[in-house]
């Protein structure tokens, strides 16, 4: 049995505002051989706040996840350094999660930030991945804890997620879901904050082994609309609609 209900337009501006901070991108209608900070109209930009600059990243058409585009951010050459603003968010509940595939012989990197300000940014976590398959993060200004020690694949696409839950104050990364770490969210590298800022990849190439590493079907979603749900999201109709229109749910 199914309820409907009829909202006003007004209704069409709570839905679409309470939708707004998610975020999926598979690269895929973008142009190969293209800036991504270009292509993707504003979604992405550089640590510099200067898309289609050198800090810019290709679209890659070489190896990907899912058909047919990825990213491929390597040491090797002019400094990538690129960022996905995630909104500046302080309350809720939220997943951020890519499929990462590291070549052999390299490792890769990410941080998020609870500020986004280039040099004067305000570092959430910090993520190493080195080419041996082993790897660590630090946490705000550092933390020296055995548990931040990891292992991760070599050459295969696996999955980097992370669980942030502003309201109860921790965070959770996984690896194809198998957990690895969780730590207080707030801790920052200059001052506790709570704020989901950004997503930096920056191949950074440290312990003298470069980095290179493609990334993929990146997503950032409130705990409750994952992608996945996208099928069992309510259905509207007339499309488009004028002044009314009819939401059809289970």
């Amino acid at each position: 049995m199914k309820n409907s209900t009829l909202f006003t337009l007004v209704c069409i501006c709570l839905i679409s505002s309470s939708w707004a901070q998610n975020i999926f991108d598979n690269f895929d209608e973008y142009k190969a051989g293209e800036y991504l900070g270009t292509e993707s109209g504003g979604l992405w930009t550089t640590w510099s706040s200067l898309p289609g600059g050198t800090e810019d990243v290709l679209v890659s058409e070489n190896n990907s996840f899912s058909p047919e585009n990825s990213i491929n951010l390597t040491s090797e050459g002019t400094v990538m350094d690129i960022v996905l603003p995630l909104g500046n968010l302080t309350s809720g509940q939220w997943t951020l999660s890519y499929m990462m595939k590291i070549e052999s012989g390299h490792g890769a990197y990410f941080n998020l930030l609870h500020d986004f300000a280039a040099a004067a940014s305000n570092w959430a976590v910090q993520v190493y991945f080195n080419a041996s398959g082993s790897g660590s993060l630090t946490v705000g200004a550092g933390l020296n804890d055995p548990g931040t020690v990891f292992t991760h694949a070599v050459e295969s696409w696996f999955e980097v997620k992370i669980n942030i839950d502003i309201e109860q104050d921790v965070a959770e990364i996984y690896f194809d879901d198998v957990p690895v770490y969780n730590w207080m969210w707030s801790e920052g590298s200059v001052i506790n904050s709570s704020t989901i800022s950004a997503l930096n990849l920056y191949p950074n190439g440290l312990d003298g082994e470069p980095d290179s590493y493609f990334v993929d079907d990146v997503s950032f979603t409130g705990y409750d609309m994952r992608v996945v749900d996208l099928n069992t999201m309510p259905s509207c109709y007339p499309s488009p609609a004028s002044l009314s229109f009819t939401v059809d749910h289970p």
